[in-house]
Formats: C-alpha cells, sequence, structure tokens
C-alpha cells in the first residue's frame, strides 16, 4: 500500500475513534473542568464544617484561641485540588464576624460557606458590598428539636404524633421543657430557631419588622424554657452530651443531632409541624475575579458522587434532589419556613431576643491588676468594657454588648480581691450612667502587687452564694496575664467549691493574656483545669488588643 493509501486508513480510523470518544462523552454527565492553573479560595466558614473540610475535624478547643481557626485539609478537599486544580483554604468564623471582617478588608476572602448566607448578603448590602454570588445548595440540614425520648413520651411526642411550634411553646412556658440552643448572634442554627418560632407565629410571613412586637408574647414562651447557649453548634452539642440529665432538649441541625444521638442514649427528633428553617450551605463567591475558579469548586461539589460523600461524612441531606441521602440520614419532606428578608426586621428580632425573650444575665468580671498589667493592658481592658457597653457598632459587636436588665459585678485582684462595684443595666447600655460610672473606675485602675486569683474566685463565688438570682444565667470571667504568686491554693479553693459552690453551675471563663497566654507554668494549667470542672472554658488573648474581641465573645454564651 502506497503512503497516501496508509494515510487515508490511518485518518479514517482517528476519524471513527474521535466520533466514538464523541459519543460516549455525549452520554456521560458532565463533570467540572480543570483549571490550567492552581488557584487559592480563601474560605470564610462555619465551624460546623470541619466535618468535610478538615482532616480530623477541628478540634473545638482550638476556638478559644479568639482567633480565626486554620485545619489541616481533608481528604475531600485534597481530591478538589488534585481533579479541579482549586484549593480551599477555609478559616473558622462567626457569620456576623465574616461580615466585618469583609466590609473592612475586602481582599481578605475569595468566598464564605456558611450554613445559610441570607444574613451575610443582607449585612454587607447595607454596608454597600453585595456583589456576591450563591451556589445551589451543597448539603441540607433542617434546624429541629432533639428530645430525650422518655420526655418525649411525657409529652406524647412519640410516632407520627404531630407537634407544632405552639405546642412546643407551651410546654416550654408551662416548665415542661429546658432546652439549649445557639446564640442568634453568633450562630446560624440559632437565628434559625429564633426566626423559625417567630415566622410560624407569624400570619402571614415572611416576618417584617413591625410582625415582631404583634408575635413577642407567643414567642416569649418558648424561650422561658432556655436553659443555656452557646456560640456554635458544635459546642453546644457538647455541652448536652457532658450534662444530658441537665435538659429536655436541644434546638440544633438534624445533622448535630443525628451525631448527637449516638452519644446519647435515646434521642428523639422533633419536626415542628407548622414548618422549620433549612440550613442549605450554599457557597457564597466574594471576589468577582476568582468566578472560574468558584465554578469549578461548586461544580465539582454538586457531582451525584461528592453529593453522596458529603452526605455520608456529615450526616446532612444532598444539596441536590436527585442524589439518594446516605443510609441513616431522613430523607422525610420537611415543610421550610422563610427567613425574614429584611436586616431591619432580623436585627430588630435579635436586639428583641436579647431584651425581652432570653433569661436575664448576671455576669461578674474579676480584672488582674497585679504589677506587670502595664498602662497598655488597662487601656484595652477599657477598651473592652466600653464595647460592651455600646461603643462598637459592628456588625457583631451590636449584638454581644450588655443587656437591659443585665446584673454586672466587678473585683480587682493583686495580693487581694477588692470589690470594684456592682450595678444593673435599667437603660439601653450606652445611656447608663452608673455603668458609664463603673467603666470610669476601671479605666483609673493601675497595676501593683502580686497575683492571687483564687482568692478572687473564691469571692465571686461567695458573693453568688449569698445573694443568688433565681432564673438568671450566671457566669464569672476572669482575666489575668500572670501566674498565681499568692493567696490561698488551688487545693484549698477546690475544696471550698466542692463544699459550698458546686450545687450553683456557675460557670467560669478564663481570659488568658499576653504572657500567661503561652506560659507552661502548673498554675495556669490548674486554672483552665478548674474552669473546665465548673463547666467554663479558657479563651486566650496573645495580644492585649484582642481584649475587646474575647470579651464580646464570651458573651456568646453568657
Amino acid at each position: 500500500m502506497n503512503r497516501t493509501g496508509w494515510t487515508t486508513v490511518v485518518a479514517g480510523g482517528l476519524g471513527l475513534a474521535l466520533l466514538a470518544w464523541f459519543v460516549v462523552a455525549s452520554l456521560l454527565p458532565a463533570g467540572p473542568d480543570r483549571l490550567p492553573e492552581p488557584v487559592t479560595l480563601k474560605v470564610a466558614a462555619g465551624s460546623e464544617l470541619d466535618d468535610v473540610l478538615c482532616a480530623g475535624g477541628t478540634s473545638r478547643a482550638e476556638e478559644s484561641t479568639g482567633t480565626p481557626v486554620r485545619c489541616e485539609p481533608s481528604e475531600l478537599v485534597k481530591r478538589l485540588k488534585k481533579e479541579t486544580n482549586v484549593e480551599l483554604r477555609p478559616e473558622f468564623i462567626g457569620t456576623l464576624e465574616a461580615a466585618d471582617a469583609i466590609v473592612a478588608d475586602p481582599d481578605r476572602y475569595d468566598a464564605a460557606w456558611f450554613a445559610s448566607d441570607d444574613y451575610l448578603r443582607l449585612a454587607l448590602a447595607a454596608k454597600g458590598t453585595d456583589d456576591l454570588t450563591s451556589s445551589a445548595p451543597i448539603m441540607r440540614s433542617p434546624v429541629v428539636l432533639g428530645v430525650h425520648h422518655d420526655v418525649a413520651t411525657r409529652l406524647g411526642w412519640t410516632g407520627d404524633t404531630p407537634v407544632s411550634w405552639e405546642e412546643i411553646a407551651r410546654r416550654a412556658a408551662d416548665g415542661e421543657l429546658g432546652f439549649l440552643m445557639t446564640s442568634p448572634a453568633s450562630s446560624n442554627s440559632g437565628l434559625s430557631t429564633l426566626a423559625g418560632v417567630a415566622t410560624a407565629f407569624d400570619a402571614e410571613p415572611p416576618l417584617q419588622s413591625e410582625d415582631v412586637g404583634v408575635v413577642a408574647e407567643d414567642v416569649r414562651q418558648l424561650f422561658s424554657g432556655q436553659l443555656g447557649r452557646a456560640a456554635s453548634s458544635g459546642w453546644l452539642s457538647d455541652t448536652f452530651r457532658e450534662k444530658p440529665s441537665a435538659y429536655d432538649a436541644i434546638f440544633n441541625y438534624e445533622s448535630e443531632l443525628l451525631a448527637l444521638a449516638k452519644q446519647v442514649q435515646d434521642l428523639d427528633i422533633v419536626y415542628p409541624s407548622d414548618g422549620t428553617t433549612e440550613a442549605t450551605y450554599p457557597l457564597t463567591l466574594v471576589d468577582p475575579e476568582k468566578q472560574k475558579a468558584y465554578e469549578a469548586a461548586v461544580a465539582w461539589l454538586r457531582t451525584a458522587e461528592v453529593q453522596e460523600e458529603l452526605s455520608a461524612t456529615s450526616g446532612r441531606r444532598p444539596g441536590r434532589a436527585s442524589v439518594a441521602a446516605s443510609p441513616g440520614v431522613p430523607d422525610n419532606d420537611v415543610k421550610t419556613l422563610p427567613l425574614p428578608d429584611d436586616l431591619g426586621t432580623i436585627d430588630e428580632l435579635i436586639f428583641t431576643y436579647f431584651d425581652e425573650f432570653a433569661p436575664k444575665t448576671r455576669t461578674t468580671y474579676l480584672l488582674d491588676t497585679s504589677a506587670s498589667m502595664d498602662e497598655i493592658k488597662m487601656n484595652q481592658l477599657r477598651r473592652a468594657f466600653e464595647g460592651l457597653a455600646g461603643d462598637d457598632t459592628s456588625i457583631s459587636g451590636q449584638f454581644k454588648r450588655f443587656r437591659k436588665g443585665e446584673r454586672i459585678s466587678v473585683y480587682t485582684y493583686a495580693d487581694k480581691a477588692r470589690p470594684l462595684g456592682s450595678v444593673v443595666v435599667r437603660d439601653q447600655p450606652e445611656r447608663d450612667q452608673a455603668l458609664d460610672n463603673l467603666i470610669d473606675r476601671v479605666g483609673e485602675l493601675a497595676g501593683h502587687g502580686g497575683t492571687a486569683y483564687y482568692d478572687a474566685i473564691d469571692a465571686a463565688y461567695a458573693d453568688l452564694a449569698a445573694s443568688p438570682e433565681e432564673g438568671a444565667t450566671t457566669s464569672i470571667v476572669l482575666m489575668t496575664d500572670g501566674e498565681q504568686n499568692g493567696g490561698q491554693s488551688y487545693a484549698q479553693l477546690m475544696t471550698t467549691y466542692e463544699s459550698a459552690y458546686r450545687d450553683l453551675g456557675v460557670p467560669l471563663y478564663v481570659v488568658l493574656v499576653g504572657e500567661a497566654a503561652t506560659s507552661d507554668d502548673a498554675s495556669i494549667d490548674q486554672l483552665v483545669g478548674f474552669a473546665e470542672h465548673t463547666g467554663g472554658r479558657e479563651v486566650v488573648a496573645e495580644d492585649a488588643a484582642d481584649l475587646r474581641k474575647i470579651f464580646q465573645e464570651i458573651r456568646d454564651y453568657q
């Protein structure tokens, strides 16, 4: 055969091969394109997404650093990078804090991934930043109620019995249902619970600003049964798991409750019959210049194979309705309620929750005034209190202020513990003169002497034991920048606590500043251990400038 003949045969064979490839490719589902060059997406992410973004999950103890948490990438994130050339680099941060960060520095994040981006979009639009793109749902998980089976049986909520929001609220108001919920100022599950019950009582949803007062009395009934809250869904589940007998129920994502049911015996899930809100976990584009990388990541995450893997890994429902949920993940129909579509309505609802619905709070602050507390630290301490009094007008700061009706007591300690003052906030905090006077006294403090923080803790608990406030959410916040070097010992305090204070159920939160944050001294370890023993935790502020943010973070647990 001559060369021309061979060429004809080869060309014809190649043409048939290409045609066959085209036919086969056209019959296969389209997959995301691989980008020619690697692209990194800096993602502001909700902490509950650690189960899909992090290798082994993020240690929730790391959240106590007061800075956004990063983690080693999960196998799913590594595969995404390998198959699309797009790397997701998450920082775990609250939705409102993310909104503040994006407004202050638009280049900080390329994308955001939260349970919902509704509030983020509304808050940024109000600040003039509304150039966001939302994906279709990546995963879905309704916000529902987990109830101990014996409680559900007592209330008649077993089997297919429909349970309405009105029924849940009435049982809470009658003292038959005590529950946990995350803070609506920091967590989507808490905001969704609040918005869900308000919308259920609204005659013509979506809820509008003028409707908040109309539904207030009905909503107040529900929150008369709230026994505690936390900053994140994960921490809330941890609290319930550690003391299951202390609570009847917990509002959380369905996926969190499925995981909790594996650790807490006989936990039933109740779906409000008149509807609830649903997290859809959209991936949200912040930087338009990363559009192609964003589209490639979303396309990959929504492929059937990855949807099945996400459901199996996280216990959430697939974002795509055509993909079956993993075994063990419910697939029942859930009526969904809309979140308010107006920022003013949501903000008013959150403010009303803290001022009228939530249990009143009582907080005792123990402030280190030892010699190591220099002028810079003292100034930052004053700024922290001014922020809580309403000076911080940021998106997140506005909800972390002191609240009307809250009792605030302040002790200082160096060689000895001394009361500085106590007030009950009678008005909005920025207009309360007594609170202003107390903050002025904080601003006049100067450092001297040693560090006797166990004496200060003893004094605070003794005061609370002598004058308890029934129904108030009570806590102690201790700030220190150094090790214990005076006063009673850890063993002495522990003995007194077990005999006289344990039954108060008052948690201690420890703020470690500067050198105390990095110290390996045994006294710091003992202090942190004591805080955890009381049901509290440590929060680290390596720089005194972080004190304002840290004090605000603790508010989510109060």
